[in-house]
């Protein structure tokens, strides 16, 4: 049976989980699987780039990916204090609240509100998931090897 190698297309099924065994995303069999290239990093599933070598369809594997290689560890200097002119009077903060912030260029960011002062709101800009271990539970539904073939579950 094939198996996959570097640069291949594959599609999965996958069941993403963190440390508190809270689930966050998944792609089960009642959805269409997600489609990956052997050796890029997803960015909805870091860690996974590699990790699928060797299998074929119809497998199964579990990867624990540290967080360093998931979203990265919670990183101190990433906690700001702004103005409070920087978010709308018509949404109340609250401490531990996520709200989204506009920056400078325009781009949409979601921070984590820390502490609220009356000039000044401290927030922590760091992921949502920083410092976590994320847990990967993927099933091999199929390969598109990078010489055009293609191998599902059955044909060899």
């Amino acid at each position: 049976m094939q198996t996959v190698q570097m640069g291949d297309s594959v599609q999965v099924h996958y069941e993403k989980r963190f440390q508190d065994g809270t689930v966050f995303s998944s792609r089960s069999h009642r959805r269409m699987p997600l489609q990956i290239v052997i050796g890029h990093d997803h960015p909805r599933l870091p860690g996974l780039g590699l990790a699928l070598i060797g299998l074929s369809p119809g497998q199964h594997k579990t990867l624990l990916v540290p967080a360093e290689r998931a979203y990265g560890f919670v990183d101190p200097a990433r906690v700001r204090s702004l103005p409070r002119a920087r978010f709308s009077r018509d949404e109340p903060l609250k401490v531990g609240k996520w709200v989204i912030l506009q920056n400078h260029q325009g781009r949409r960011r979601r921070v984590r509100v820390v502490e609220i002062g009356a000039d000044a709101v401290v927030v922590d800009t760091n992921h949502r998931w920083a410092g976590m271990t994320l847990e990967l539970d993927v099933e091999l539904i199929g390969i598109e090897h990078a010489d055009d073939s293609v191998t599902i579950p059955g044909s060899n």
